[in-house]
């Protein structure tokens, strides 16, 4: 991740307090169980911002760990957790490099809209790597939230889930809050989000799993983007 990126995060910014955020880690949590069930399940979550996921993983999860490059991010959690003794918050720079540090190994590994702020598509491979060290035999690991070069956005799919999962003035509402706040519209258009092809990192990075699967089901508010499931 650029340091461009890690500033913005590391200061006040329009998601910190975004309910739309809440809203799409609600609908996360969600899919996410129906993939696999999250109880008594150790959790990763990287880039965990605010804890908005932790939130819906703490009343079944047996410990949930979160990382973050931004220190304005971990000291909001830190303080957000202090009482919740499953919950444990964690300091990373360096694109999560030195996860291992964590000491230890976990059955669920999520990392959701995060990878599109990464400089390079190799970036991606390392940290498939890194979080396979920290993973039990048989964990999972989605990445959530990909921006595919490959994809044009289709604005009627989602309005209709805008719709039925009930965020569409919610969505509106983050979209004037862009207009008016402009910063991060203007750092997405000077240094660009990453797109990759997800079909051909998928085969790079099915040689790191055992099992890995292309998801297109809409698993957040972000209906037009694909996801990158592992198991190790």
């Amino acid at each position: 991740m650029s340091n461009n990126w890690i500033n913005y995060w590391s200061g006040n910014n329009i998601w910190s307090s975004s309910s739309i955020w809440k809203k799409n880690s609600k609908i996360l949590s969600l899919n996410l169980n129906k993939i696999v069930k999250i109880k008594n399940k150790s959790i990763l979550d990287i880039g965990c911002g605010t804890g908005e996921l932790i939130d819906n993983f703490i009343p079944e999860a047996k410990k949930i760990y979160g990382v973050d490059i931004s220190s304005n991010y971990i000291k909001t959690c830190k303080l957000k957790f202090k009482n919740q003794k499953k919950v444990v918050i964690k300091l990373f720079k360096s694109n999560f490099k030195k996860l291992n540090k964590l000491n230890q190994k976990f059955d669920i590994i999520v990392c959701n809209s995060v990878i599109q702020y990464f400089s390079y598509e190799s970036q991606i491979i390392e940290l498939v790597k890194i979080v396979k060290k920290v993973s039990k035999k048989g964990s999972i690991f989605l990445i959530s939230d990909i921006m595919d070069i490959n994809d044009k956005k289709n604005y009627l799919k989602l309005l209709y889930y805008s719709i039925i999962r009930g965020y569409l003035f919610l969505l509106l509402k983050q979209y004037l809050i862009l207009l008016i706040n402009p910063k991060y519209r203007r750092l997405e258009k000077k240094y660009k989000l990453l797109r990759i092809d997800s079909k051909k990192v998928a085969k790079k990075l099915s040689r790191l799993s055992n099992k890995l699967e292309i998801l297109e089901d809409p698993l957040t508010i972000n209906v037009n983007r694909k996801h990158i499931l592992l198991k190790f």
